[in-house]
């Protein structure tokens, strides 16, 4: 008889320590594929950014050190251009022709490295950017266009383009001059949404120097929060395992706003994206849906004539109308002074302007309340080669200007061209504020001297931190003083103090009879208000204190027609004709500061020439009421170069905001 073999049953204990051993073996299996597959996406990304580091640098060579920026000079930052298949660049990004008014995205800036280095859009596609899809031809409705034909990656850019790039539209734009040490492309911003998330709220939870928990908040999403791959100027590209990685330490993916940590605070479309200094990294992507935002309308390029509840005067002296905002700027007096003084050799007498003309007359500005840099003035005759002289002067001295053309002559006869006699000025002044004010997200109310309000953007201080401390220290309070009206305050701020050589002032009291008169009212009450026994506390913009500042942003062409088609009773030049006398200013009072360019133009033709036409309680600084505003060369002795009184919304920016669902 054969023997049955006797096999020993497993035992509860034994049947759960060989499950138990098994779902180890799993679990390091699949760990160890999990972490294979992570680690070939962030190389496979870390090659893309080498490649996109490459194309830069050959743009580069052939932009003058640029780093690719689509849209014109004035480029404003949006999600979408506003024709991606466009025969120009003028139709792709909504730009006039003088290069003004565009509008472009971050990934159409990426786009013109597949167009003019002829990289693949699979190159901007990271495998780790969950719901970013290669860009192709074949799905989109292009025409016959080819990739080198087209602006950006077709009509829902965002979904085709996986990187951040370094804020483009800004006055620190990186070139391959910059430190070698400053970020300019990596993986997407966490704090912004994307195809693969809403953008993260956990800002407060953001620490540095914290555990490696909190310090992954602040990474990429793209490589499950351990870091993000990361191109630098100089071309290298490295896996940074903390967004803490830029110049002086600096957080890759947040604005700096002046603080002593470069922490800075969240970017999104249409908020605070200013680069705060040119060490400042601030690298962020177009956003798949917006967050609530501010909108502000650009500045439309505007005649004098469409605009009902602003005027233009010539002069200081001129009668500042009810009810409407008013304008001077020095570079029509400074054209006028050059034709009084260099071709006419005497004071013009204007018939039927007589009393305009006496005002220009009187009103001689001294270049000395400028910086030579910022300013041209000239007048001649244009048959002594006038026109050529302008040209090649402001080609000298505002190289990034466009040259001067003069279709006005075309007015005028050919045979009696040469006679022309032509004035000219120009004034181009940038004021950056030191520490950028912080964007107003809610609406401010702003009624005009009729009592009308208006919903408006506008600019503020911020308490509770060390960057707010600074954007407030900044700030110089002039003059403060409860008025006899009921609950009515007459202020003057200094919105900078550390601005140089010029001064921002802005002013909020009753309307005088003049712009003269009103800078003379306001230099009164600063001098009193220095003799107060608590000037020095009174002076600081304190915690407890808030200040508004409505945005004021305006491209106006004037033309004088109480000069236009007037003659000449000077006994050389008698009845010659003022067939052109305009007037273009310029100007933005934002949060980062004030813009003002302004051109002024007069020509004079021959006879027979054509016709043409406390201390306790807080104070609060809020512009919502008409205010004056002014700027000149800090110190007492300089005048102002630039007055408006802001007396209505006209020309302020209408508040609106939109939620992304």
């Amino acid at each position: 008889m054969s023997e049955r073999t006797k096999v020993k049953r497993l035992g509860p204990v034994e049947i759960l320590v060989v499950v138990f051993v098994f779902l180890l073996l799993i679990a390091v299996i699949i760990g160890g594929s999990r972490g294979s597959r992570v680690d070939a996406r962030r190389v496979e990304c870390q090659k893309n950014l080498s490649v996109i580091a490459k194309a830069m640098q050959l743009y580069a060579n052939d932009y003058d050190g640029a780093f690719p920026r689509a849209g014109g000079r004035d480029c404003m930052w949006d999600r979408d251009i506003p024709n991606w298949t466009a025969p120009n660049r003028f139709a792709a990004y909504g730009m006039a022709a003088n290069g003004e008014g565009a509008r472009a995205s971050i990934s159409s800036c990426f786009y013109l490295l597949v167009k003019y280095a002829e990289l693949l859009p699979r190159t901007f596609v990271c495998p780790g950017d969950v719901g970013t899809t290669e860009f192709k031809l074949a799905d989109v409705d292009a025409g016959d266009r080819k990739l080198i034909d087209l602006w950006d990656f077709g009509p829902d850019a965002y979904r085709h383009c996986s990187y951040a790039y370094q804020m483009p539209f800004s006055w620190f734009a990186l070139t391959t001059s910059s430190e070698p040490a400053m970020a300019v492309a990596a993986d997407r911003n966490p704090w912004m949404d994307s195809p693969a998330s809403k953008a993260k709220d956990m800002m407060s939870l953001f620490i540095p120097d914290a555990s490696r928990d909190l310090v992954k908040v602040g990474n990429a999403i793209a490589h499950e929060e351990e870091g993000q791959n990361v191109l630098f100027v100089d071309g290298h590209v490295r896996f940074e395992d903390k967004s803490f990685c830029g110049v002086d330490d600096d957080n890759i993916y947040t604005y700096w706003d002046g603080g002593d940590i470069r922490r800075g605070a969240r970017p999104f479309l249409g908020g605070n994206c200013m680069v705060g200094d040119e060490r400042d990294s601030l690298l962020v992507h177009d956003p798949q849906v917006s967050r609530v935002t501010v909108t502000t309308k650009r500045p439309k390029s505007l005649r004098s004539t469409d605009l009902t509840e602003t005027s233009v005067v010539a002069t200081l002296d001129c009668p500042l109308p009810a009810h409407k905002n008013v304008i001077w700027c020095s570079t029509f007096q400074m054209a006028w002074d050059k034709l009084k003084n260099d071709v006419i050799g005497e004071s013009l007498d204007v018939r039927d302007a007589e009393e305009v003309a006496s005002r220009l007359n009187a009103g001689q500005f001294d270049h000395r309340n400028l910086e030579d840099k910022s300013f041209y003035a000239t007048a001649g005759v244009v048959g002594e080669e006038i026109v050529d002289q302008i040209q090649k002067e402001m080609a000298d001295r505002f190289p990034s200007e466009p040259v001067p053309v003069f279709d006005e002559f075309e007015s005028v006869p050919l045979e009696l061209r040469d006679g022309i006699l032509v004035a000219y000025s120009y004034l181009n002044v940038d004021v950056d504020f030191k520490h950028p004010f912080y964007t107003n997200e809610r609406a401010f109310e702003f009624r005009d001297s009729r009592g009308i309000p208006t919903s408006i953007t506008s600019f503020r201080e911020r308490a509770g931190s060390d960057s707010s401390r600074l954007v407030r220290e900044q700030v110089d309070v002039l003059y403060y003083r409860d008025t006899d009206r009921a609950g009515a305050v007459d202020f003057v701020v200094d919105l900078s103090k550390q601005t140089d050589p010029h001064q921002v002032v802005l002013a909020r009291m009753r309307r005088n009879g003049t712009f003269g008169q009103s800078v003379a009212a306001v230099e009164e009450k600063i001098s009193e208000f220095e003799v107060d026994p608590d000037y020095g506390i009174l002076r600081n913009l304190r915690s407890i204190d808030r200040l508004i500042v409505p945005d004021v942003l305006y491209k106006l062409t004037h033309h004088f027609t109480d000069l236009e088609g007037k003659r000449l009773r000077n006994r050389k030049w008698f009845d010659y004709k003022i067939f052109y006398a305009m007037q273009k200013i310029d100007f933005g009072l934002s949060r980062t500061g004030v813009m003002l360019k302004s051109e002024a133009r007069i020509g004079v033709a021959p006879p027979l020439a054509m016709d043409r036409r406390q201390i306790i309680e807080p104070r609060h600084f809020y512009f919502n009421s008409p205010f004056l505003i002014y700027v000149k060369k800090r110190g007492d002795e300089y005048s102002p170069f630039f007055v408006m009184w802001v007396d209505n919304a006209e020309l302020m920016q209408e508040f609106s905001s939109s939620t992304g669902q």
